[in-house]
């Protein structure tokens, strides 16, 4: 068994099944005027739909949707990351913004948005199709924090270690577009309806995105506790503190904590759940023993790796299961880093990285860490492959793993090693995956 090409093969093939066109297909359609949607069905000679694509799936998204829609859809606006490529997508209502720090071009993203949803007649249906990376494509800050705050307090916020419940919570309070406060901008009989493609731990769509449709349940004195207890409030630029101060002082209105919910609904179209569940029957297909995590990990990204290591041992210790080809072990969430190093890297490099320190002494055990959007971290890959020969075999070549990790300098360790993972982007976003592969002889 070539392990390293089995655990790609899986991931991509898994990853492709679980695509948004997919997502999207299956989430709606349409027969003699009505709508299926969300469990919902929706007379569209009454509701002039309204398509807000935004996030690292947008175009497909909209693509998919547009194509079960057609001339049901009197408006649209596209809005996704500048490293994506749209010389294919045949529509001039597309905007790029940058990602993971928000540019200007996010700021003009931000205006489009709200000119586009004041736009909805009061019959209209509005559909947000929602996925990762919309928190810094369409941005709104309000007044008084520039983008040069606003961007290095997303950087601040993104090197803390914080988990990503915690980020999107203080990006909200820095927003008027995020935490249900883009419905402040549609008209109140209009109806609004979200699809999401789920990047976030237990798929809460409060959180996806920073929640642009859905009540934020969180306060101004919430975002400021989460700053305070990172070490963070004195670090975040001042016009932040001043915003969030005015906040708790109740000079603000608070984020809504209602997102009018007569007038809207929303549904989960595809998440790290579902494609966890793929990978398990491809593998299963491939003769494969599988062991599937049922909950998400979001830890520091040196606990997660101890504790998969640790059930991969556990389990090799048992001496059971030895009747097929190997176990895999299946993983998905998104584990957190603190950045202090000057290095080059994500949280799936690093992961790779401290998982194959933590295999180095195994025998025929491979490990795959990767995201599912294709770009890790400010990086060309998606991850790494690495396997019980990659630290000694780095160790002989001079190298040494804990010196990549204290620079936080993950990339360039894979790229010695030639264990990258790089797919480029894949227009999806569902967390991240960790594949253990432990292969029988």
């Amino acid at each position: 068994m070539d392990a390293r090409n089995t655990v790609r093969e899986i991931f991509l093939t898994a990853l492709e099944a679980c695509s948004p066109v997919r997502a999207v297909t299956n989430a709606m359609s349409v027969d003699q005027n009505r709508l299926q949607v969300c469990g919902r069905t929706i007379n569209l000679s009454d509701h002039p739909i309204y398509l807000l694509s935004v996030g690292k799936a947008a175009v497909p998204m909209y693509g998919s949707a547009r194509n079960i829609l057609q001339d049901y859809v009197s408006g649209s606006l596209v809005i996704t990351p500048d490293s994506v490529d749209t010389s294919t997508f045949a529509a001039d209502n597309i905007l790029l913004a940058s990602h993971p720090l928000p540019d200007q071009n996010s700021l003009e993203a931000g205006e489009s948005a709200l000119s586009f949803v004041r736009s909805v007649p009061e019959n209209g249906l509005l559909l947000v199709l929602l996925s990762g990376g919309t928190s810094s494509l369409m941005c709104r800050p309000p007044d008084g924090i520039g983008i040069g705050d606003l961007r290095r307090a997303y950087e601040l916020l993104n090197h803390s270690g914080m988990a990503i419940e915690e980020i999107n919570t203080v990006r909200k309070h820095c927003s008027e577009v995020k935490g249900g406060q883009l419905l402040r901008y549609l008209h109140p009989d209009a109806t609004v309806g979200t699809l999401a493609v789920s990047d976030v731990p237990h798929d809460d769509i409060s959180v996806i995105g920073s929640g642009p449709t859905a009540a934020a349940f969180s306060t101004f004195e919430d975002a400021f506790q989460i700053l305070k207890n990172y070490n963070l409030w004195k670090k975040i630029p001042l016009s932040v503190q001043k915003h969030i101060s005015k906040g708790m002082d109740g000079d603000i209105e608070e984020v809504p904590a209602d997102s009018n919910s007569s007038n809207s609904f929303s549904c989960i179209i595809s998440s790290a759940k579902k494609l966890s569940q793929k990978i398990v029957s491809l593998s299963q297909s491939r003769g494969l023993d599988v062991y599937k995590s049922s909950h998400p990990f979001n830890d520091d990204v040196e606990q997660v790796a101890s504790d998969i290591a640790k059930k991969v041992r556990t389990y090799i210790q048992s001496e059971k299961g030895y009747k097929t080809v190997g176990k895999l072990f299946v993983f998905y969430g998104e584990s957190t880093v603190e950045v202090t190093g000057d290095g080059k890297g994500g949280r799936n490099q690093e992961l790779a990285l401290r998982g194959g320190m933590k295999i180095a002494d195994l025998n025929n055990v491979t490990w795959l860490s990767a995201g599912t959007d294709g770009i890790d971290g400010p990086t060309d890959a998606a991850g790494a492959i690495v396997d019980s020969s990659t630290i000694p075999k780095a160790e002989r070549q001079g190298n040494t793993p804990q010196e990549y990790l204290d620079r936080n300098d993950s990339y360039h360790f894979h790229e010695q090693m030639k264990t990258h993972l790089k797919t480029g982007s894949t227009g999806n976003n569902l967390m991240d995956v960790v594949l253990v592969l432990v292969a029988y002889n």
